[in-house]
């Protein structure tokens, strides 16, 4: 997950409040193609008590500010219709916003979208909706993040292929052109970036006890 470096996450790991076992936080990201090529996105989380109260006063609370940081982590492409929507009571968000330019045309005039990642767990769900699961390396495994990629009725022969890197990408056959790159991981970014602020408090915190 390269792509994961051109973002400022304030990011940590999450332990049980025992502080002895990883616990694996979940994440769900889900992506609506349409057929110029632009996406509605809408991520998800379920966070615990400690985590929810940093997050609040780190993110939560000010959707404005966070808004301000996923534009400036991606001044490059094109983000609007920001939604926040918060479940103060089951301790969970959900974010969603329009992506403008998240496939691009090849030279072959394929359809591609990128995951910036070699051997991407995929499953094929539909012949128009894929299952992404992954683990950010960075996180020693304690985040799990699964996206849902559903691709428009106008997609055809979607198939998951390899980049000249070696890294796994959708491919498909669409009439309308499109510009810009975007890709899957860049996407895990910003889900990074939205949970930071609570993460981070509750790294500092367990430091704090620990030392």
């Amino acid at each position: 997950m390269k792509t994961i470096k051109y973002y400022s996450i304030l990011f940590a790991v999450l332990l049980l409040s025992g502080g002895i076992n990883a616990q694996q936080s979940q994440q769900k990201i889900e992506m609506k193609i349409d057929s110029i090529g632009n996406a509605k996105i809408t991520m998800s989380m379920t966070m615990t008590a400690q985590e929810w109260q940093n997050w609040l006063s780190n993110l939560g609370n000010n959707p404005a500010a966070l808004k301000r940081a996923i534009e400036r982590s991606m001044p490059a492409y094109f983000l609007d219709d920001f939604k926040l929507d918060k479940d103060d009571m089951n301790r969970s968000f959900t974010l969603s916003l329009n992506a403008y330019g998240v496939c691009k045309i090849d030279k072959r005039g394929k359809w591609i979208l990128e995951t910036d990642e070699k051997n991407a767990n995929v499953t094929e769900l539909t012949d128009h909706k894929y299952m992404l699961v992954s683990s950010p390396p960075e996180y020693g495994g304690t985040l799990q993040q699964t996206f849902l990629v559903e691709f428009p009725e106008a997609a055809q022969n979607i198939k998951v292929d390899k980049d000249a890197f070696g890294k796994s990408v959708f491919d498909f056959k669409m009439d309308g052109p499109t510009s810009g790159s975007f890709n899957l991981m860049r996407i895990a970014g910003l889900a990074l970036l939205i949970i930071g602020g609570g993460w981070a408090g509750k790294n500092i915190l367990t430091k704090t006890q620990n030392s």
